[in-house]
């Protein structure tokens, strides 16, 4: 039995290469799995996935899309996945949209915001000072 960890990395490798090569769905679009993790019993994999707005377009319909169309394919993947994987079960697929990369941005906008703040005050003398 191999360490969740490393099983999860291998799912993540094989479904990438899947998605990439065999997969041929118009609604995938610019798809990126970022991450997968496995429930401790291994019976289910939360797959997460960015993919890039067609055309400027809003990014919450394409995680939709993109959501809809892998479940579709979830049961392909799932059978391409128990022929290359060495278990007696392989986990059912679920698909999340990975929203780390708008936190990330989100939170370098406020820190970048609090910068400008302080920047624009002026310097307040120090309190031994007074």
């Amino acid at each position: 039995m191999q360490r969740p960890e490393r099983l999860e990395d291998q799912i993540h490798f094989l479904m990438s290469n899947l998605i990439q090569r065999e997969l041929r769905d118009p609604e995938l679009g610019f798809l990126t799995l970022t991450a997968v993790r496995l429930t401790p019993d291994r019976s289910i994999a939360r797959v997460y996935f960015t993919v890039l707005p067609a055309n400027g377009g809003d990014q919450e319909v394409q995680d939709a899309l993109t959501r809809k169309a892998l479940g579709r394919a979830a049961g392909f993947l799932r059978s391409q996945l128990a022929a290359r994987l060495k278990m007696r079960r392989v986990p059912e697929l679920r698909f999340f949209p990975d929203g780390t990369l708008e936190e990330g941005n989100h939170l370098e906008t406020l820190l970048a915001e609090i910068e400008k703040e302080r920047a624009a005050r002026p310097a307040e003398p120090d309190a031994e000072e007074a």
